[in-house]
């Protein structure tokens, strides 16, 4: 099948003021939907695919978003929803959720009474963001795991996989013996875990077919003692981040640098004061990382053009609240015939 990226010009924002109270998402700040294109292509004979990011503003608890919140408009009229096929695509083979836990394993948290409770709040979080083999999205979700201690890299404790049962035996066998090194190299494996993601995105994006998006979680109950990378390089690597990645942080006792762990963290920090909090944070991270992984959107659809350059304005309405974005694309070599399974 012929496929072709379309041309972006940028994407507009229009932000509709919500009045009221309710439950809230982190993140954000705006009370109106953002609409970020990530990429839209093209493939004969008419289909038109574009991935994209929704952010609906903190007053509105997410939900997962379907053809029916969108409308799709070609050179400013409105493309009927029926003859046009309309459909977000979410299953298995069209979109995936890459994510790494990447875990403090140094000499505190390995030497002292945490660990038990570390790994237990651990599996808690795997349960609650990795699908079941029964679960209509399985292998829509895929996680490695990997640890850091003092050593100059990080260790692989588990490759990507979509088995959560084989995830969850990976953190259940950890034991104090698995480290030499009782330092901790939190900004070194802060970069080191970002190349793991961009790597394992990069190498899911030769499939066409395949839209992916990437997170990353980062465990630490300390600062960084090896010194072999600086805060600054981290902070880069995380900065330097598209809207397809996504980087959550958990710290957890007295010994942290919450301000770093909160930059580090740019969609979402939780705090736990102790070991006996750790369930609870891991629990809020699991709610964001949901939501993060939902508010990733293909939709795909089949265009009446059939030559020539032209724009597309794709509007998300939900709640009174309207979010949009524009781009645009070319229909050469379009005919009839296109059908959206």
């Amino acid at each position: 099948m012929k496929s072709s990226h379309i041309k972006l010009i940028g994407f507009a924002i229009f932000l509709i003021a919500f009045v009221g109270t309710g439950c809230g998402k982190k993140g954000g700040g705006s009370s109106g939907i953002t609409v970020d294109l990530i990429e839209a292509t093209t493939e004969v004979p008419a289909k038109v695919r574009l991935f994209f990011q929704v952010d609906l503003g903190e007053s509105t608890t997410f939900r997962a978003l379907n053809e029916s919140d969108f409308e799709i408009y070609e050179n400013n009229l409105l493309i009927s929803k029926i003859e046009s096929q309309a459909k977000v695509q979410n299953e298995t083979g069209s979109y995936l959720f890459s994510s790494i836990l990447l875990l403090d394993l140094s000499g505190s948290v390995l030497n002292g009474d945490a660990l038990p409770r570390v790994k237990d709040a651990t599996v808690n979080y795997i349960e609650n963001v990795m699908p079941n083999s029964t679960d209509s999205n399985y292998g829509a979700r895929e996680m490695a795991v990997f640890w850091f201690d003092g050593e100059e890299n990080i260790h692989s404790l588990i490759p990507f996989t979509v088995d959560r049962n084989a995830i969850i035996d990976s953190i259940r066998a950890i034991t104090p013996e698995i480290s030499l090194d009782n330092s901790t190299n939190l900004n070194g494996a802060v970069i080191q875990g970002l190349f793991e993601l961009e790597s394992r995105i990069s190498e899911r994006n030769l499939d066409p077919r395949l839209s992916t998006a990437g997170m990353l979680l980062i465990f630490s109950d300390g600062a960084d003692q090896a010194g072999r990378a600086t805060q600054s390089a981290a902070i880069s690597a995380v900065e330097s981040l598209s809207n397809q990645y996504s980087v959550f942080t958990i710290g957890m006792g007295s010994e942290i640098d919450e301000r770093f762990l909160t930059r580090i963290g740019r969609n979402g920090y939780e705090l736990a004061v102790n070991s006996f909090d750790l369930n609870q944070a891991f629990i809020d991270a699991s709610r964001n990382v949901e939501e993060t992984s939902e508010s990733y959107v293909v939709l795909e659809y089949c265009s009446p053009k059939r030559s020539g350059d032209h724009k597309i304005e794709l509007r998300a309405v939900v709640d009174d609240k309207v979010g949009r974005l524009i781009t645009e694309f070319n229909a050469t070599g379009f005919t009839g015939g296109c059908i959206i399974n």
